[in-house]
């Protein structure tokens, strides 16, 4: 089997006080929301009802998080890095613009960014990892033979 080895993996992560995200909406309203967020996010987000702006916390930190993966490139603004939802509710990425010219330069697809949200009342926390497809040796397995004897059969190498 072969697999392609490419280059290490990379993480970035974040946290973000839900407060200051509850502040800077209540101050600046739309503009804020409109300059840090897409529209999907925000009607997401929206939908939660309560839970509204630590969601967006928990998305600013994803978004933070793949700024850092990615380097942190300064021109790359933050509705660049867009945080939905998969058919299971898992979080993805979908990059565009300097953030997608970004990731091409590290052959990075934003499908091969993983992210992990959390959050509570107060704090939000984002984690986004990206690797290599790294060769595995199988685990070691037994076998008995006809005659009784357990060998070990080692697993081929990628």
């Amino acid at each position: 089997m072969h697999v392609q080895v490419r280059d290490a993996a990379r993480t970035g992560c974040d946290v973000q006080g839900v407060p200051a995200v509850t502040q800077a909406r209540e101050r600046f309203g739309a503009r804020y929301l409109d300059h840090v967020f897409t529209a999907h996010e925000q009607q997401t987000c929206r939908a939660r009802g309560a839970g509204c702006d630590a969601s967006l916390a928990a998305r600013f930190a994803a978004k933070e998080a793949v700024l850092k993966l990615l380097g942190a490139p300064d021109e790359i603004a933050l509705r660049e890095i867009e945080v939905r939802s998969d058919d299971r509710g898992a979080p993805t990425v979908r990059l565009h613009g300097a953030a997608l010219a970004a990731a091409r330069t590290l052959d990075v697809r934003d499908r091969d960014i993983a992210l992990s949200l959390s959050h509570d009342a107060e704090v939000a926390m984002a984690t986004a990892v990206t690797g290599a497809l790294l060769p595995v040796r199988a685990p070691a397995r037994t076998s008995h033979d006809p005659h009784g004897r357990i060998s070990t059969l080692q697993g081929a190498t990628a």
